[in-house]
């Protein structure tokens, strides 16, 4: 298993663990990205959310003002 992919599956059971969600693993180019629906969590769980993805290479959402949408986390390989 590579760096990025571990690291990757390591977030996605914390992220299913902290909001109930299915996390999607998908590779990409240079790496693996996770993504997940958003949803409404307390404020320890979004702060420990918020660690989780800090861990991540790059991270983002894609969603609306309505606070509906994804969270994303990219995970890349290292380079030899």
């Amino acid at each position: 298993m590579t760096d990025a992919l571990s690291r990757a599956w390591d977030a996605a059971a914390q992220f299913v663990a902290l909001t109930g969600e299915q996390v999607r693993v998908s590779q990409v180019a240079g790496g693996v990205q996770l993504s997940f629906r958003v949803v409404p969590l307390a404020d320890d769980l979004h702060l420990e959310v918020l660690r989780v993805l800090d861990e991540s290479d790059h991270y983002g959402h894609d969603g609306s003002s309505d606070g509906t949408g994804e969270l994303w986390a990219t995970y890349r390989e290292s380079c030899p």
